[in-house]
């Protein structure tokens, strides 16, 4: 799945209506409502605020009063198209007195959502295990070479008698890693998001 760190923001002029097309990484519905309130404030005068986000299972999209499906659920099936994940688009629009038309609306909205997503830094979602290791002194040197090599992150280093340490790595890694490290103390502490360009 894919998301956005950034958010990303561009404008889009039909027949005298101007639709802002907003992109947002959002985690939680609550942080959805908090967004959609800010943008309602940073816009007052604007005629619609249509939307469609997608968070884990949780998806929703608002036509806010253009016709049925004209905005809503082309910008939803847009972002499941593009296999975004805790995201949120919106498409703001100050109508110019010109009617569109449904046809011409929706392509107009998925237009805005198009170029809202293309135009942004998209990065890729991907669960990650934390192994927790304990080991000698010479063992974590060779440990940072590996992890180098393999592209694994340390983090949380502890340094005492022993070292304890976390590595974050693919699922299937712990085996490579009690084959490198025969002597390790090696223990799953569970799963950690990543985001990675």
């Amino acid at each position: 799945m894919n998301t956005i760190l950034e958010r990303n923001e561009i404008t889009l002029i039909k027949d005298r209506s101007t639709f802002i097309g907003m992109l947002i990484h959002a985690t939680s519905v609550e942080s959805v409502k908090q967004y959609l309130a800010d943008i309602r404030k940073q816009h007052p005068k604007a005629k619609h605020y249509c939307y469609a986000y997608v968070i884990g299972k949780n998806k929703k999209c608002s036509d806010d009063g253009e016709p049925a499906k004209t905005a809503g659920r082309p910008l939803l099936e847009l972002l499941e198209k593009k296999e975004m994940d805790e995201t949120l688009l919106v498409v703001v629009r100050y109508f110019g007195g010109v009617l569109l038309g449904a046809s011409r609306l929706m392509s107009t909205y998925l237009e805005a959502g198009v170029e809202a997503i293309n135009s942004a830094d998209i990065v890729e979602i991907s669960n990650r295990y934390i192994y927790q290791m304990t080991m000698s002194y010479p063992e974590y040197d060779e440990l940072q070479r590996f992890a180098r090599k393999y592209s694994f992150s340390l983090e949380n280093a502890s340094f005492e008698d022993k070292i304890k340490v976390e590595v974050i790595a693919e699922e299937g890694s712990g085996e490579d890693l009690a084959n490198a490290f025969p002597h390790a103390n090696i223990e799953v502490l569970g799963t950690k998001k990543v985001y990675r360009r």
